[in-house]
C-alpha cells in the first residue's frame, strides 16, 4: 500500500515537472508570437503609411508632369530643363523610399504578401513616371531646336531689315546732303565777266543792259552747304553789292559786321531751291 502510493506520487510529480516545462514552452511561444504578431503590425501600419504618402505624392506629382507636358514653356517661373531636373530627383527620391520599403518587408517572409503586391505597383506607377519625364526632355529638346533654328532665321532676318535701314538712312543722308549742297561766287562785275560766270543782256547802245547768271562752270564758284553753315561773308565796298541770282529775297538777310557783309540764310527750304549764290561787288 505504501509503495503504491509511493508510485503514485512520483508519478504525480513528474507530470507536474512535464506539464511546468510544456506551460513554460507554450507560455514563451505565445509571448514570441504576441511580439511577432505586434512587429508585423507595426510594419504594416508603417508600411501602409509609407505607401500612402508616396501614392498622394505621385498623384500630385502625375498632374504637374501632365501640365508640364501640355505647355513645354515655363511654368511659374521655372524653364523646362528645370522642371525636368526637379522631376528626375523626385522620381530618384520615390525610387530611394520604396527601395527601403522592400527592404522591410523582405524580413516578413512574405507574411506580408499583400503589402508588397502595392509596392509592385508604386513601382510600376514610377515607371510611367520616368516615361512621361522622357517624353518631356524630348518634347523640351525639340522645342529647343526649333526655337533655336526660329531665333536663327529671326537674327538673319533683322540683320537683313537693319542693313537695309542703313543703306536706306545712308542713301537719304546723301540725298539730304546733295539737296543742301549750294554755290557761290563774288566778284566785281568785271571779275564775273570774265570769269564766264554773268553776262550782259539787253539795253539799247549799251544803254540799260543788266547782268544776268550764265550756267556757268561750277569750277569757278566756292561751295558750302546749308548743313553745316547758312552763312556767306562777302567784303564792303563804297558802292555797296547786289544779288545776281534770283534767290526769294524773303529766305535771307544782310548785314554789316565791320568790314564785311555777312548774308545769313533765313529761309533754307526755300534758299537752296536755286543752286547759285552770285553777288557782284559795286
Amino acid at each position: 500500500m505504501k509503495s503504491t502510493s509511493w508510485i503514485i506520487a512520483a508519478v504525480l510529480a513528474v507530470l507536474a515537472i512535464v506539464f511546468g516545462v510544456m506551460w513554460s514552452s507554450a507560455s514563451k511561444k505565445s509571448k514570441g508570437l504576441e511580439q511577432k504578431n505586434t512587429e508585423l503590425q507595426q510594419l504594416y501600419d508603417t508600411s501602409t503609411a509609407t505607401i500612402g504618402e508616396i501614392q498622394s505624392s505621385l498623384d500630385t506629382f502625375d498632374k504637374e508632369l501632365m501640365d508640364s507636358i501640355g505647355t513645354a514653356s515655363e511654368i511659374g517661373g521655372s524653364t523646362p530643363a528645370e522642371i525636368i531636373t526637379r522631376a528626375r530627383a523626385k522620381i530618384d527620391e520615390y525610387k530611394k523610399r520604396i527601395s527601403e520599403l522592400e527592404s522591410r518587408l523582405a524580413s516578413s517572409k512574405s507574411q506580408l504578401a499583400s503589402i508588397q503586391a502595392v509596392v509592385n505597383k508604386l513601382k510600376k506607377s514610377v515607371a510611367d513616371k520616368e516615361k512621361i519625364v522622357a517624353e518631356l526632355e524630348g518634347r523640351v529638346s525639340n522645342l529647343s531646336q526649333t526655337l533655336d533654328t526660329e531665333r536663327q532665321t529671326a537674327q538673319t532676318e533683322i540683320s537683313k531689315r537693319d542693313s537695309q535701314i542703313r543703306d536706306k538712312d545712308t542713301e537719304i543722308a546723301n540725298q539730304t546732303r546733295e539737296s543742301n549742297r549750294l554755290f557761290f561766287a563774288v566778284g566785281t562785275r568785271k571779275q564775273l565777266r570774265e570769269s564766264g560766270i554773268i553776262e550782259r543782256k539787253g539795253g539799247l547802245l549799251g544803254i540799260g543792259k543788266v547782268s544776268t547768271v550764265k550756267d556757268a562752270d561750277l569750277t569757278k564758284f566756292s561751295e558750302f552747304n546749308l548743313l553745316d553753315t547758312q552763312e556767306v561773308t562777302f567784303p564792303v565796298t563804297k558802292k555797296g553789292y547786289s544779288i545776281l541770282s534770283s534767290h526769294v529775297a524773303a529766305s535771307y538777310e544782310v548785314t554789316r559786321e565791320g568790314d564785311q557783309y555777312v548774308l545769313k540764310v533765313t529761309d533754307p527750304n526755300s534758299f537752296r531751291k536755286q543752286k547759285l549764290l552770285v553777288v557782284e561787288l559795286k
